[in-house]
This record gives structure tokens, sequence and C-alpha cells, in this order.
């Protein structure tokens, strides 16, 4: 079995652990030699031995030992169906990735598809690792085939975290959700990367709840699992990395854009790389070593090093280099100095070559910037508001010296985009832990959007893309939610706060629900999904600029109840699944199914379910195809309908039919 990846909790200052690239190494990379010419064999799920080019993941019913106050099974579930569904809805994704229902760790159910399990093998502090475990065959020339990924969750949630202010992270903060989003990358084929995406190790993350896939999430998984004519509509940038003329292996080549997130790869054993999936524009590149790993890294950015045909994986490198710009010649660490390289539709610019100088080790590395709300609340790679002024906290490997004062020759600056001045940095002093501060001026005029920090010393440089973003309002806040009738005579909750709008998102726990109207008070009138009696459900906002209600109100978030209710359960027939395709009817007592709120699955990956439509409130038909190879003898349909669970224990046993071939066996 590989290594799996983690995702930490915690600030730098008390990090435990931390848990992609794009065409050369977004993805866990296998060579056929260990000579060049290096062409890349990545692992990933076989498209065409899916049913429907789906994969679906399965939770295990256990639930956490362990739990924050006030959370749930149902909001964790919720959370996780969520972060599933941001690689799901990706149009230039031919995968989709679907919830296959809850199963029984014990029972041995599931061969194929994702499993999400609740562990007590995990560090003290991981909310989680993900990666592939098993595979469908050896290397076929083109991939590894992927059979089955699994996520480990940390089975007693309750732990306390520092990057969720000392407490637990509970499951609707931005960092159980980011997290989850990450882990799917993992078991979906990618690897981490250095640029801030949501497949970045926790460092340097930049993702929200609000926005968590970033272009270079985007390309990599579209990429492995390109849609048809995908290629058409992206460009690549291919070199190659030397110093005194050798090939520099697992250099990481950032293609930056001034107003928008970075896009990366790493190179080839002998120095070559090619940058696939990158929307069409004008780009500055650069190129850094991996950073040192951290005290519980098992390597450089907790990566898994690519293999060869025997199973044998390349070294990492001992040595590092001298972060540089390309500026078509030599290289520079002077950002004025840069050139431009463009990328057009369907075709390669060749030939984007870097000559570095090599070093022990990189000046600085593994930077991760901080800013607080109103309410003292700490957010990573912080909104920062037009015409205002803002403080920032970094830390990082190499910003400041023993004894706390800041390294020689330190200076950080803002990489902007038409705005120049705009955007400063001023005041830079050391802080206290191992932090240095600084105060960014935002100009009336400038742009809005992520914003890049240029760390320099003496001799080398650093970059740390969307260290910041500028925004043009602050982060969205819930005041009040209540029960009400709107106009039409239709139930739902009204949502009272600031900031909100018709483009806001109203979560309840994981799920949104489905904003009707706005008053001219901004009060925003939202259909809630279905949930249990009397359930409590943690509501958020989210903003399309990344913000979201839980910068300012993540200690004490706004809650609604649900109307008391009697449990629901279900009457299933039939009771026998045979070999291929079966209709299950499904008759729920004290259910309110609604169409596009339910999702139903068997909790194996002999049985899959391709359809279920929605009769009425109390009735359902599923179909689903069982597998004719199946080993599991006896399931349960479980059905999700919103934030409501019908599960294994309130739902029907089904018997499996062996066909008479394997009787005996």
């Amino acid at each position: 079995m590989r290594a799996l990846f983690t995702r930490a909790l915690g600030i730098v200052t008390a990090l435990v652990m931390c848990a992609g690239t794009a065409s050369a190494y977004y993805y866990y990379v296998h060579y056929n030699s260990r000579t060049a010419p290096f062409s890349p064999i990545v692992e990933k799920f076989d498209l065409n031995s899916l049913q429907n080019s789906t994969v679906y993941f399965y939770i295990s019913d256990t639930g956490p030992a362990g739990m924050p106050a006030g959370d749930s099974f149902q909001a964790i579930v919720s959370e996780i169906r969520s972060a599933a569904d941001k690689w799901n809805t990706l149009t230039t994704s031919a995968l989709r990735v679907q919830y296959g229902g809850l199963y029984n760790a014990a029972s041995g159910q599931v061969n194929s598809g994702i499993t999400v399990e609740f562990s007590n093998d995990l560090p003290p502090g991981v909310i989680a690792l993900g990666g592939p475990i098993t595979y469908a065959g050896p290397n076929n020339g083109q991939f590894v085939p992927i059979q089955r990924s699994t996520i480990r969750v940390q089975n007693d949630l309750s732990q306390p975290a520092t990057a969720c202010s000392n407490s637990a992270c509970p499951s609707y903060s931005e960092y159980f959700f980011t997290t989850m989003v990450h882990e799917f990358g993992h078991t979906l084929g990618l690897q981490h990367t250095f640029t801030s995406a949501v497949m970045s190790t926790a460092i340097t993350s930049a993702a929200t709840k609000a926005l968590p896939l970033a272009p270079d999430d985007i390309a990599g998984v579209s990429m492995l699992y390109p849609v048809p004519g995908f290629a058409a509509t992206v460009g690549s940038i291919s070199g190659r990395v030397t110093v005194n003329g050798s090939g520099v292996s697992l250099a990481s080549v950032v293609a930056l854009s001034l107003g928008n997130q970075a896009i990366s790869t790493l190179t080839n054993p002998d120095g070559t790389y090619s940058m696939d999936g990158i929307p069409p524009g004008g780009y500055q590149l650069y190129v850094h070593p991996l950073p040192l790993p951290l005290q519980t890294e098992a390597s450089p950015g907790n990566l898994v090093a690519p293999k060869d045909a025997s199973g044998n994986p390349f070294a990492f490198p001992t040595a590092a280099f001298t972060s540089q710009f390309y500026n078509g010649t030599n290289g520079t660490t002077d950002f004025l100095q840069t050139a431009t390289v463009y990328v057009n539709p369907g075709s390669v610019n060749s030939g984007i070559n870097f000559q570095v100088r090599s070093r022990p080790s990189a000046a600085i590395s593994s930077v991760r910037t901080y800013g607080y709300s109103s309410t003292n609340v700490p957010i990573p790679s912080p909104p920062v508001q037009v015409g205002s002024a803002a403080a920032l906290v970094a830390y990082g490997t190499g910003l400041l010296q023993i004894n706390n004062t800041l390294t020689p020759g330190l200076g950080v600056s803002v990489l902007d985009n038409g705005s120049r001045g705009q955007v400063q940095v001023s005041n830079l002093a050391p802080w206290v832990s191992g932090y240095i501060q600084m105060v960014l001026s935002v100009g009336t005029f400038a742009s809005i959007g992520p914003k890049h920090l240029l760390f320099n010393t003496r001799d080398d440089m650093y970059i740390l893309p969307s260290a910041f973003g500028v925004v043009s309002q602050p982060p969205p806040s819930i005041t009040a939610v209540s029960a009400a009738v709107d106009s039409s005579g239709n139930h739902g909750v009204e949502v009272s706060g600031t900031y909100l709008t018709a483009g806001s998102t109203i979560l309840f726990d994981g799920l949104p629900g489905t904003i009707t109207s706005v008053a001219d008070d901004g009060d925003l009138f939202v259909i809630p999904p279905p949930g249990p009696g009397s359930y409590h459900a943690v509501v958020t906002a989210l903003n399309p600029d990344g913000q979201s209600s839980n910068f300012l109100q993540a200690p004490a978030p706004a809650q609604y109840t649900y109307d008391a209710s009697a449990s629901p359960s279900l009457a299933v027939s039939p009771a026998v699944l045979s070999p291929g395709s079966n209709v299950v009817d499904v008759v729920g007592t004290n259910t309110n199914f609604i169409d596009g709120q339910v999702a139903a699955g068997f909790g194996s990956s002999d049985a899959v379910v391709n359809k279920v439509v929605v009769l009425s409130p109390t009735h359902l038909v599923v179909n689903v195809t069982m597998n004719s190879n199946a080993t599991v003898q006896t399931t349960s349909l479980n059905v999700v309908n919103g934030l409501q669970l019908i599960a294994q224990s309130q739902g029907s046993s089904i018997t499996v039919q062996t066909p008479p071939s394997k009787a005996g066996r």
C-alpha cells in the first residue's frame, strides 16, 4: 500500500503535518526507464471501465467517535458530499464523482471507487489523509488504473486544532471543508502543488469554502480526465531547467497570471517539463526548488517521488537552486525584467528554458500569510478591501534569524497588474512566535482579485501566489435566521445580515438552500434543504468573491432549527437484487422526498445506482445495476434527502442473488 497524504491541523507554530502539478507532475508518476527521454505515466481511474464515467464514493456508517460540540454525523456527511461535488461539477473534466451511500466497513462491500472511513490511525491534529490504495492492473503504457482510493478521517474530531483557534475544527469550518476537497483530489490522482491552490499543502493554500478550486486544480484534473475538445481550448508551455548543463529534477515551474491564480508543474528527472491545460493569455514564469521537508513531512512537500518500471522511486534533489523569473536569456530576480510568455489555444509555447544557479537550500520556503477579521478570527490569505490598510502577518522558513530579527536584506513587495503602485507594503518588522508583520495599503483604484507577494533576500527570492486578495466589500455576516412565509405562501427561512445578495450562497451545514427573493432591506428568503425533525443546522453565507460569514462568525455561527417531525423509514421491494439491471420501488413513511435533493446508494461497489426518480414526497423509484460478479451477500438501501439520512438502521435489508455458476465457490 502506498503512503497516503496528510492535511495538517495547525498554523505553522504548532504544525503537526500537512496534507498535484500539471502535465509532468500533477499526478502520481511512473516512468518506463531511468534514462531520457521521460514520458510520464500517471495513475488515474479508467473512464472506459467506469459506468457512466462515474466513480462512486462511500462513507462509513460508523461515523466519528468524537465530534465538536453541536456537530453531527448528518452535518459531516453533507460537507463530505459537498466537497466531492466540487470535482463532480467541473465542465472541463469527464470524470463524475457521485455519492454511493453509507457502507459497513466490516462487511468489505467496497472493492472499487472511493471510501471515506473514520480512523484512529491518524496522527493527533490531522483531519484527514487520502490517496489511491489498490490498482486494477499494472502500468499499461498509458496510465496505471486506480481501482480504489480512500480518505481516512480522524475518528476523534473533537481534538483541538490551532487552525481553528485552539478548538476543534467543526464540519462547517473553512478548514474542514477545504481539507475534504483536497483529499478527494488525492483520491482522483492529484498530488501536491505549490501555487496556493486547494491541492497545495496546508502551508500555502489560499482555498476558501466559497472558492475552493483554483486554475491549478482545474488544469490538473481536466488534463487527467479531459472532456472532448478541451485540449483545443487551452495551451501548453514546455522547456527545461538546468544547472551547469545538467537537468534539474522536480523543479517547480510556475506560470503566474497577475490578475488570477497561478498554474504550475514539476520537471522530469532530466529537467524537462510540459505544463498543459493553461488558459490562453500572457504569463510571467518563474522556477523554484522544492521546499525543505517540514518537521513531520516524509519528503519535500509530502510528495511521492516518481517511480521507474520496477517500482523504485527516483531520488529527491539533495541541493536547491536560486529561484528566478524567466526573461528569455539567463533569468532574473528582478520582476521588472521578466518576459511575458503568451499561451494560445491548442498550441505549445516551447523552449522556455531556465539556467539556474545551485545553492545548498532555498533561502525562504513554505510561507503562510494571515490577516485578522474585525472579530479577531485569523484568515489565511486574507481579503483586503480597496481604499483601506490592513495588517498582515507571515510565517515561513528563512524570514527571521534565530534572534527573531529580520533576515538581512529581506524585502516584501506586491506583484500587481496594471495598477502598479496601488498596493504597497510597509512597516516590515518581526512579530511574535516566529512571525513577521507588515502593513498593506490598498488604493481606491487597485484591481480586484488575488495578489502575489515577492519576498527578496540578498541572494534569492520566494513568491507566494495569492498571498491575499483585494475585494470591493467586507465579508458577509448573518444576524438572524427565522422561519418565514413569502407572499406566495411558500414556507422557508428569512436570512438577515450584511453584504448578502442574490449571488450569495446560503448553506445549511454543507448543502445550499434556494434563494427565491431579496427584500428591499437586503434580507434573503431561502428554501432550506430538507432536514431531520428538530435538527440544528449551521447557516453560512458564501459570496462570489471568495469571502464567507465564517470569516467573522466562525466561533458562533448562525443556526436554524427544523420543525419537529417523526423519524422516517423505508419499505423497499423487491427484497432481492439480481445480476444486471434492477428497478427498486421505495415507499417512505414520514418522508418528504424532493427532486434534486435525493440520492440513494447501497453502500457497495457491486450495486451502482444509475438514476433516482422522485414520484412523490413518499415514493421513489431507484434504477440499480448489480455486478454479475458480486461478492456481497446482503446490503441495505440508504437514502439522503437533503440533510436527512435514512440509513441502514432505518432502511430495508436486501439480499443479493448469486449466479448459479458462483454458488459453492
